[in-house]
């Protein structure tokens, strides 16, 4: 028996990221880890700008496959990059496994399958982490470490050291919620395999419930992949894939190299009523979240922008001289020409001494914008860098014309601050200069801040820049920063509203996140979540109030029904059409439970049937003797609020059992057991763990579901349903999914069972249901009569 511990600290979202895993591995075996299967290394992060980036590292290896998958759901993305590899050479040898992601994102886990030993990842605290690191190196044990740096892309890194022939499978999950800007969420992936794949794939699968508006694949990879990113999509999905042949992947017709080198990009947006609300709430697990959360997207369109008083301080030190300070005059010249006869400005640069090319704020006409760009224009870069004067002179400007009226009580006032260094003259104390700016900037000026290369503290520009109300941006020192910087100023220089407050009914919700926003821009999209406190009503209202240009905004939106929109959500689980035969349990109100839903592709169909059967009875699902695989489902039943009336059944407990190997897994909403006839191991659903018992793999995501893999062919995934404990009739129960690429043998049947290889299947007597808006039918499948509905 051998024991394996995985363990991925993480800091909060929206901190400085600094995630870390320690590999341990102890077999009751006399053989070490280290001979027969590998040792980890400690791995080495450097920029981008220091080495060139591949996805896997190694020499004489052998690139099997490289994959990845991404599930976009309302706004929330999983993230899935594989990778199988063998160490081809004569000699034993590291190889790397990286992965660039966003640093919004975070990672839920990561496995390697050395030579048939699973590690499996577990999410722990960056300090725990660091201390099972250390405890297992005083043990002489096998452990790795890895980190990733705090710029706009995490770097993921590992090592494996493996003997000659040994085959290694990499397998990282992330996610992120997606951040609307300049009107469209922007999904990329770095793609940097740095050598030729002979399955390379990847997939982009959305599901937005309200409908999808567009979906563009911009060529970002360059001219060599020009129209091989394929899309299909309909109203509330689509489905990106790019998987390009072996010859298309080199440089040349008989190059060896790879041309697969930069950002695959997916751009879409969603549907949205007048008002530009959508209230979401779920009771399932909408975001990997139960007991009734909810998340209200808002992003109001059709409206004039709101006048701007703006400040750019720029960096015109020494360390700017050059590239630097040519791409950021460029960058400049657009800015100025956005400004309009409603918007006023000025600009401060800064080296040892502090400048103003006018000190107080002018308007945007077209003659000042000409004189300032020919300010800008002559600037030549020079000397220190004072920060905290240019900053502060920055923000008197502003005061003062605050305190001269000068403001108009509509507009936004800003100051954008642009540098490439740490502060050398003046005020040097980092959290000093923290501490002057809040203290003189007023609650309705913001600081926005653009940081330029990998020289500069870019911890500090984005803490300034969100103590008071903004955001910061890492600009690379490439060919395009002055694009860079003009997109940056896209997603600021449009503000439609101000002080924005999205509010619910009193009782209604508890544990809301931040619902009080200084500012809305154009294009960009507000995001509150919470959770729903146990009613009766199944709807939930949200009211939002800002302040337009010329008016006073309000918005009032319903989520009419969010246990049919939950029910949805649930289906999908990230997915797109996989889910091919579905028993889906949910609470509705038809009198009998379970509720069959079935897709029949064959006969382009999909079926509803139920079963009429009682509390503590077993159903079988699936009964295959070609594969040994048994699946049963034992019924509950709601509480009965009257003597005459029927008790609906759910399924209560799923079971798994694998006849050849004697294993069973039992799933009830309580606990998950997993046997084997000598030993049992019981985890609560308060465990997130992944467990491998010879050919059977159980995955358990906490309070969200469980996955069992049968011999890499047949998978079953069970969902928990909480409901509140004090509903009068409701009870906790479990739903099951089976996706329709299970391997079944000819031999499979049971409800579900039966439909693993489509049958012929005959629907006739099209009649008049007990519910008048849903007709039924008879189905006939092997002999046997169904009653169905569409």
């Amino acid at each position: 028996m051998r024991r394996l511990a995985l363990l991925l600290g993480l800091l909060a979202l929206h901190q400085t990221l600094c995630f870390e895993f320690v590999v341990e591995g102890e077999w009751e075996t006399e053989t070490s880890l280290e001979k027969q299967h590998g040792r980890f290394k400690r791995a080495i992060l450097t920029s981008e700008e220091q080495e060139d980036f591949e996805a896997i590292r190694g020499d004489d290896i052998t690139v099997k496959s490289y994959r990845v998958e991404s599930r976009i759901t309302s706004r929330f993305c999983h993230t899935t990059v594989k990778s199988s590899v063998v160490n081809s050479g004569p000699n034993a040898q590291s190889i790397g496994f990286n992965v660039q992601i966003p640093k919004r994102a975070f990672i839920t886990n990561f496995t390697m399958n050395v030579n048939g030993i699973m590690f499996v990842g577990s999410v722990k605290e960056k300090t725990v982490a660091r201390n099972l690191y250390a405890q297992a190196r005083a043990r002489g044990k096998a452990a790795g470490l890895v980190r990733a740096n705090s710029q706009d892309m995490e770097t993921f890194k590992t090592e494996v050291h493996v003997p000659p022939g040994s085959k290694i499978e990499f397998e990282l999950h992330y996610q992120e919620m997606m951040q609307r800007k300049l009107g469209f969420y922007e999904h990329s992936l770095y793609l940097q395999p740095g050598r030729l794949v002979p399955q390379f794939q990847v997939d982009v699968y959305i599901y937005e419930p309200n409908g999808i508006a567009s979906v563009e694949t911009p060529n970002t990879l360059g001219e060599h992949f020009s129209g091989m990113a394929k899309l299909t999509s309909s109203k509330d999905k689509a489905h990106v894939v790019f998987k390009p042949s072996l010859q298309q992947q080199r440089k040349c017709e008989n190059c060896t190299t790879s041309a697969i080198d930069g950002i695959f990009t997916v751009k879409y947006d969603v549907l949205r009523d007048s008002n530009a609300g959508e209230l979401h709430v779920v009771f399932v697990s909408l975001y990997f979240v139960s007991d009734g959360h909810f998340v209200h997207f808002f992003a109001p369109a059709n409206l004039s922008p709101l006048p701007k008083n703006i400040v750019f301080v720029i960096d015109v030190s020494g360390s700017m001289w050059g590239v630097k300070m040519k791409q950021t005059v460029e960058a400049m010249q657009t800015i100025l020409d956005d400004l309009t006869m409603d918007d006023y400005f000025s600009i401060v640069d800064f080296n040892h001494n502090v400048r103003c090319w006018s000190e107080e704020l002018v308007q945007g006409s077209t003659i000042q914008v000409a004189e300032a760009k020919k300010y800008i224009q002559n600037i030549k870069p020079n000397g220190g860098t004072n920060i905290n004067e240019a900053l502060m002179r920055a923000v008197q400007m502003l005061v003062k014309a605050s305190n001269q009226g000068m403001i108009d009580p509509r507009s936004v006032s800003m100051i954008m601050l642009v540098s490439d260094g740490d502060p050398t003259v003046g005020e040097i104390k980092l959290s000093a200069i923290q501490k002057n700016v809040k203290k003189v900037m007023r609650e309705e000026f913001s600081l926005f801040s653009l940081g330029i290369g990998f020289d500069v503290d870019y911890d500090f520009l984005e803490r300034i820049a969100m103590e008071n109300r903004g955001v910061a941006q890492r600009i690379y020192t490439s060919h395009d920063a002055s694009d860079q910087i003009r997109r940056f100023y896209s997603q600021v220089s449009s503000p439609l509203l101000r002080k924005i407050t999205v509010q619910f009914p009193e009782d209604s919700v508890s544990d809301v996140t931040q619902n009080h926003f200084d500012k809305y821009f154009s294009g960009s999209e507000l995001v509150v979540a919470g959770k729903v406190l146990p009613s009766e009503s199944t709807t939930l209202n949200s009211f939002t109030t800002a302040f337009a240009v010329s008016h006073t905004y309000t918005c009032t939106h319903t989520e009419a029904d969010y246990l049919e929109l939950d029910a949805a959500l649930a289906q999908q689980q990230h997915a797109f059409t996989v889910m091919v035969v579905c028993l889906c349990v949910f609470c509705v109100t038809v009198e009998n439970d379970p509720h069959f839903i079935v897709h029949l592709p064959k006969n382009n169909m999909d079926v509803c049937f139920n079963i009429d059967s009682e509390p503590g009875h077993i159903l079988n699902l699936v009964s295959d003797p070609g594969a040994g695989v048994v699946v049963n489902g034992q019924l509950v039943g709601s509480k009965r609020v009257e003597e005459k009336e029927k008790v609906n059944t759910y399924f209560g407990t799923i079971s798994v059992f694998y006849q050849p190997d004697g294993i069973r897994v039992s799933v009830t909403t309580d606990r998950i057991d997993l046997t084997d006839g000598m030993n049992n191991h019981s985890f609560t659903w308060g465990a997130t763990a992944d467990i491998t018992q010879d050919r059977v793999k159980v995955s358990i995501v906490k309070d969200s579901k469980v996955m069992v893999t049968v011999d890499d062919k047949i998978t079953v995934m069970v969902l928990l349903h909480r409901v509140w404990k004090k509903h009068p009739t409701h009870v906790d129960f479990l739903g099951l999914y089976i996706p329709n690429n299970n391997q079944y043998s000819s031999q499979a049947h049971g409800l579900i069972g039966q439909f693993g290889q489509e049958p012929e299947v005959r629907v006739f007597n099209l009649h008049q249901g007990a519910d008048p808006l849903k007709k039924e039918a008879t189905m006939e499948v092997k002999g046997n009569k169904l009653v169905v509905t569409r």
